[in-house]
């Protein structure tokens, strides 16, 4: 394992390396404003959700994501808006951001038109005191002996957005979504992260299969422009309070690389309750033990005030 991060910290302070950026996760069909402004108020009211994502557990230095978003409709502005706040690690760098958004929303003959944009700061860290060198020195005193790898923590902030359109109706929901267009770069002190375009396109289908029995049937693309990674979600639901499903990650022999099982219910009038886990079907599968999501969202359920006031009624008695 200390090879693995003096690898690491050699690709990131010595030359340009590329990855992945955007936040995995495997229930992205529960919580579709983490990855799209633009869904913002759909859920028809106050909705705030708590979701955390342990992946490749058992590996040092794996991948931990934790998302907590609020959003509901803003009727004075005819749209929604919304907040979050992102906490991402891997290895030896972890990213902290603070986000709010605005969408409108248009009402068609066939459904709810979305489109909008979320701003907001985020803030990058390198922990050098968790990079181990072949040639460092780590017991008693602590140095890398290299001068350009640092031994504190170097931090950066910057700026980071996206946008998208999202259309809704009961049967069909569709949206994109589009981040850091133009590039933008996180500014350290011996290095600079480079935040990538990434586009995500998302569609659902809800099939009636009996009338207290649905099935949700979800797919969404990602792409850096590079490369595209594809997520397939079915989930059927039961009264609406009990769920579950099975996630596929990958379309082709390279890009497969896991399977997840969903389940969840709801818990009371506000509360739902869900929980993933993945099962590694690629080569790293030996070196890990699977991934765990657990997502906790709350929706008030009620129609808050449009900004009109209420209808008058006139009373003969004064008149």
């Amino acid at each position: 394992m200390k090879k693995i991060y003096f690898i690491l910290s050699f690709v990131l302070f010595c030359s340009a390396s590329y990855g992945q950026q955007q936040n995995q996760y495997t229930q992205f069909a529960l919580n579709k404003y983490v990855f799209n402004p633009a869904y913002a108020g759909l859920d028809f009211s106050v909705s705030a959700n708590l979701m955390y994502r342990n992946q490749w557990d058992g590996l040092d230095g794996r991948p931990t994501d934790l998302n907590l978003n609020v959003h509901l409709p803003f009727y004075l502005w005819s749209g929604a808006i919304g907040a979050s706040v992102d906490r991402q690690s891997f290895g030896v760098l972890s990213q902290t951001s603070l986000s709010g958004s605005y969408n409108y929303v248009a009402s068609l003959q066939y459904g709810l038109l979305s489109f909008g944009g979320r701003l907001g700061i985020s803030q990058l860290s390198i922990d050098g005191s968790r990079i181990v060198t072949p040639e460092g020195e780590y017991s008693g005193s602590f140095t890398h002996n290299d001068p350009i790898l640092l031994e504190n923590t170097d931090l950066g902030i910057g700026i980071k957005w996206d946008a998208g359109v999202y259309f809704y109706n009961k049967k069909v929901e569709t949206g994109v979504a589009i981040s850091h267009l133009p590039q933008n770069s996180i500014s350290l002190e011996r290095t600079s992260y480079t935040q990538a375009t990434h586009l995500n396109a998302f569609f659902q289908y809800n099939f009636k299969i009996l009338e207290n029995i649905d099935l949700l049937q979800s797919i969404l693309l990602k792409s850096d422009f590079n490369q595209i990674q594809s997520d397939v979600s079915s989930i059927i639901k039961i009264n609406g309070n009990i769920f579950g499903g099975i996630n596929v990650r990958g379309y082709n022999s390279r890009s497969l690389d896991a399977m997840a099982i969903i389940a969840g219910m709801k818990l009371g009038d506000h509360y739902t309750l869900s929980y993933s886990y993945d099962i590694g079907v690629s080569g790293l599968r030996r070196a890990h033990e699977g991934t765990h999501e657990i997502l906790l969202n709350y929706n008030l359920r009620k129609i808050l005030g449009s900004g009109e006031l209420p209808k008058i009624i006139y009373n003969p008695r004064y008149l």
